[in-house]
């Protein structure tokens, strides 16, 4: 048999270390895989500009968040001449997400919540942003849906408003001339959900002026109101219009009358039972109401009954369907009563 150092024209001591070290090397896999480490992640991607004509965006500061149990970190990058960034060296597996953002143009934009696991140690986006305006002409209230809980002496109403801006730029809304959103009178408890920027409650309902982008908004928040009566009405005073109402009112015992809206059937959703009532289109300055008859007296507390509208209107996907722009969510419609 012929020796190895002779064929490769080298001294034969050396050369047979040299190729049994190279033999070691391909044939004996590396300490950390042994050990059974995870590789190290990555995210990449690129921050485009969506408004026509559509181009990358150079020199635009990328953040990423790393949220772990209960704690979070940063990193920061610039976007190279393609829009191009990188984030590499990521911890892989465990119990952490990493979120990608940046501002543009006075506007917040971020990709969905990602997760690096061993299998897929690497993650690749487009970070789409857009030019701006602060014209909102061509902004539109297309939905609002409300759940109405009854409690003894009160109810507690959690709405959705989606607004909906069918241009190829974020409309951007000043503090001076905000949206506004109105309350009923009486409305006490207030509370914000999502969407909002720095909402304020005043005698006029809530203002703010968060941002509408290409596609659409939505803002949630939920209030509560006493029945000093057994008659109690819930209104909505729409100041853009609205092209659709959906409420769905508790069937626990009071009678349920619509203004401006009509009966739709009866909803089911996790053990509890709801009238839906539907309406619209509403224009700009219109009013929509239920109004209960039999509320029960004794006034009671809030926080139970706000734990369970929120379930129903955040917990079941709805506003994922809001923004994808569907028709009304599938659980949610007319189911018949059982008997």
């Amino acid at each position: 048999m012929p020796r190895i150092a002779p064929l490769l024209g080298l001294p034969g001591s050396r050369t047979a270390v040299a190729v049994a070290l190279c033999l070691a090397a391909t044939l004996v896999p590396p300490a950390a895989a042994l050990a059974g480490v995870a590789p190290a992640g990555e995210i990449r991607g690129w921050v485009i500009d969506r408004t026509a004509p559509a181009h990358a965006v150079s020199r635009q500061t990328v953040l990423l968040t790393i949220v772990e149990r209960g704690s979070s970190a940063e990193r920061r990058t610039l976007s190279d001449a393609d829009g191009g960034f990188v984030f590499a060296g990521l911890p892989v597996g465990g119990i952490r997400a990493f979120l990608v953002a940046t501002e543009y143009a006075g506007v917040h934009y971020e990709s969905e919540r990602v997760v690096l696991t061993p299998d897929s140690p690497s993650r690749a986006m487009t970070l789409i942003v857009y030019d701006h305006t602060q014209s909102r002409s061509a902004v539109r209230e297309t939905l609002v849906f409300a759940v109405v809980e009854v409690v003894p002496g009160a109810v507690r109403v959690s709405v959705i408003q989606r607004f909906e801006n069918p241009t190829d730029r974020t409309v951007v809304v000043t503090a001076k001339d905000p949206f506004r959103v109105p309350l009923p009178a009486g409305a006490e408890a207030v509370t914000f959900l999502e969407g909002w920027r720095n909402p304020q409650v005043g005698d006029t309902g809530i203002t703010d002026a968060f941002p509408v982008r290409p596609g659409g908004a939505f803002v949630s928040y939920a209030y509560g109101l006493e029945a000093r009566h057994s008659v109690l009405a819930v209104p909505w005073t729409l100041p853009y219009g609205t092209a659709r109402v959906e409420i769905l009112v508790a069937d626990v015992g009071p009678r349920v009358a619509g203004e401006g809206l009509s009966r739709a059937g009866t909803v089911s959703e996790e053990g509890h039972r709801y009238q839906r009532w539907s309406g619209g289109p509403v224009p700009p300055g219109g009013r929509v109401a239920v109004r209960l008859d039999g509320v029960p007296g004794v006034r009671n507390v809030w926080p139970g009954v706000v734990a369970a509208a929120l379930a129903i209107v955040l917990g079941s996907g709805l506003a994922l369907a809001l923004t994808r722009r569907g028709p009304f969510p599938r659980w949610a419609a007319p189911r018949r009563r059982e008997s």
